[in-house]
């Protein structure tokens, strides 16, 4: 009996539903779907999503067979990125499901490399609870029964809001525009259009010509590259050079002041943006998780400046199609096309009559390139200079954080970017000092010679009446190697790097000799920088090799005795030899012992 009255009560509900469906006016010879007859006006979202051939509901779903609203956005997804869900419809079959599940493993989407290093720079014994050995990634923060300890719970309240698996939109500001998976990145923030009656018609624009400020929302913060690049500098937080007898008016996210310094050669001259050097494989993964962002992005200077040209079906094909969605760059169609390190093929770095043309993925414009490597560049193949990064020599300036306090205080509430709620325990973080001073340069962990940028942890806890607790707190000194994007074409000289205590990673300060021996004098005082301190914080190494700060687990270092003495070597020479293309420095060992047997040189004394 239970089982006929459930069978007539649907029966009853399809019977209405029907009903409604068939009260409502269709136009006449309407044959697509219903969410086109309210949204019949609706823009196209980009050229490969015509609405014309895709609707609406093969990305939103819903029910596009009701012209009820209430019914045809009943299981309508908002946020087709939304990697929760992308797997039905960016992801689904006969879409984009490879590259999904590329982003899943990506950094942008696992924090992996973020999550790795805040517990390693807690040092040893004090994270608190037990958390897995196995590395984390932001997902595994979600959930019923997430792992848990004092640096996860930094990580959740101060670094949580940037990631793709944060929900968009919900905050106000800045973080607000973060996250959304696949749109956080594809999708152009502008304001929605909508018709007298309510009704969306301009759609958001999908865009594979990524425009920087949604890469900038991001990474505006820690290495602060996306800053860097534009010539922006973030400031002390005094707000100078005041502006007549006002604070400063120039302003960042979250009140933060900067100052307008060298912009990277390739924006203020090429006026490129972010997506002209970084390709897909290397922002969306190309399918390995990693720790690093080095080991993830597939882009070098090299692949541009000293391109390989080579061409084959498979990379043409996909280069043709990357091209097309771009709709601002030829088609290589036969040409010849550059390639990255790992294989990506760059659409964009074609060699057109022989010649290497680079076009900007914004507007199509052709670029000059400054092909460089020939024999005939001395400064390029020198002996003694193979490790050197690019971005060694090349970089003008870095950001210096130094003295990075952080203050922990139980009993307070803070919000969580993870739940999105209040809960007990608030940070703070505050600096002694910022600095944009030429870069210090040290070793990264694959060897490489890198400029240098400290990244120092000075944790003060405090009980529930907001006392100290010293026998809770720490300090660590840890260095971060990476391209801090600020290129210049000069680059630096030979004295920068051969004399200047600064870049060796001594500190500020002078550096001379004294009855045969080196001495150093630092220009800042270790006690100005904390009573417990025997070095100053922008001493990375002292002159007997011995490191003062090092990368936590990364590998990253300053240079070593036999490295500093290799480095020194050469700065008595270069009073008189001071260009690469002197004939000592093609062997300088050679030149070295000769100077100290032969008699005469003019030099000698």
């Amino acid at each position: 009996m239970k089982q006929i009255l459930i069978i007539f009560s649907l029966f009853i509900l399809a019977g209405i539903l029907i009903f409604k469906e068939n009260r409502i006016q269709r136009p006449e010879g309407f044959s697509g779907e219903g969410c086109l007859f309210c949204h019949r006006e609706m823009s196209d979202s980009d050229r490969s999503h015509p609405v014309a051939a895709f609707g609406c509901s093969s990305c939103h779903l819903g029910n596009p067979y009701s012209l009820d609203e209430k019914r045809a956005h009943a299981t309508l997804i908002k946020n087709p990125g939304d990697l929760r869900v992308v797997e039905l419809t960016c992801g689904k079959t006969g879409c984009h499901g490879e590259i999904v599940g590329r982003v899943k493993k990506s950094l942008m989407a696992t924090n992996r490399g973020i999550l790795k290093i805040v517990q390693d720079e807690w040092g040893d014994g004090n994270a608190g609870a037990f958390v897995s050995s196995k590395p984390l990634n932001v997902r595994d923060l979600y959930g019923k029964y997430p792992p848990r300890n004092a640096p996860l719970d930094l990580y959740r309240k101060m670094c949580g809001g940037c990631h793709l698996w944060k929900e968009k939109e919900g905050h106000k500001g800045e973080v607000g525009r973060r996250g959304g998976g696949c749109s956080d990145c594809h999708v152009v923030d502008v304001e929605k259009v909508k018709t007298p009656e309510g009704l969306l018609v301009q759609h958001p624009e999908m865009t594979t010509r990524i425009p920087s400020e949604n890469c900038v929302k991001c990474h505006n913060r820690s290495a602060r590259i996306g800053l860097s690049y534009f010539g922006k500098f973030e400031s002390a937080g005094y707000g100078t050079p005041y502006e007549g007898d006002a604070l400063s008016g120039r302003r960042l996210s979250g009140g933060r002041f900067y100052l307008d310094l060298p912009a990277d050669i390739h924006f203020e001259k090429g006026k490129m943006v972010c997506i002209d050097c970084h390709t897909a494989t290397g922002l969306m993964g190309d399918g390995h998780l990693y720790d690093k962002m080095a080991d993830q992005v597939d882009i070098t200077c090299e692949a541009c400046h000293s391109p390989r040209f080579t061409s084959n079906a498979e990379a043409e094909s996909l280069a043709n199609r990357l091209a097309f969605l771009n709709g601002k760059i030829p088609e290589p169609e036969k040409r010849p096309i550059g390639f990255t390190r790992k294989g990506t093929p760059l659409y964009n770095l074609q060699k057109v009559n022989g010649k290497p043309v680079f076009y900007r993925k914004m507007d199509g414009r052709a670029l000059k390139l400054q092909v460089t490597g020939g024999l005939e560049k001395a400064y390029h193949h020198l002996e003694g200079h193979d490790r050197l990064s690019c971005q060694a020599c090349h970089s003008a300036w870095i950001p210096q954080c130094y003295g990075c306090h952080l203050t922990y205080q139980e009993s307070a509430l803070q919000k969580d970017w993870i739940t999105g709620k209040k809960t007990l325990g608030k940070w703070k973080e505050t600096r002694s000092y910022l600095r944009f001073s030429k870069p210090a340069l040290g070793l990264r962990g694959d060897g490489r010679i890198y400029p240098l940028s400290p990244c120092q942890v000075f944790f003060s806890p405090l009980d529930g009446a907001g006392q100290f607790i010293k026998a809770e707190s720490f300090t660590n000194f840890n260095l971060s190697a990476f391209d801090p994007h600020t290129t210049r074409e000069k680059s630096r000289t030979c004295i920068d790097c051969h004399a200047d205590p600064k870049t060796i990673g001594l500190g500020e300060g002078i550096l001379y000799q004294h009855k045969g021996k080196r001495v150093f004098r630092p220009t800042h005082r270790a006690s100005d920088h904390g009573s417990d301190l025997s070095f100053p914080l922008d001493g990375f190494v002292n002159l007997a090799g011995k490191a003062l700060q090092a990368g936590a687990t990364n590998g990253v270092r300053p240079f070593d005795l036999k490295e500093i003495d290799r480095i020194l070597s050469v700065e008595p020479c270069l009073g008189c030899h001071s260009t690469y293309e002197d004939r000592i420095y093609r062997d300088f060992p050679k030149s070295m012992k000769r100077f100290k047997t032969d008699g005469g040189l003019p030099c000698f004394n």
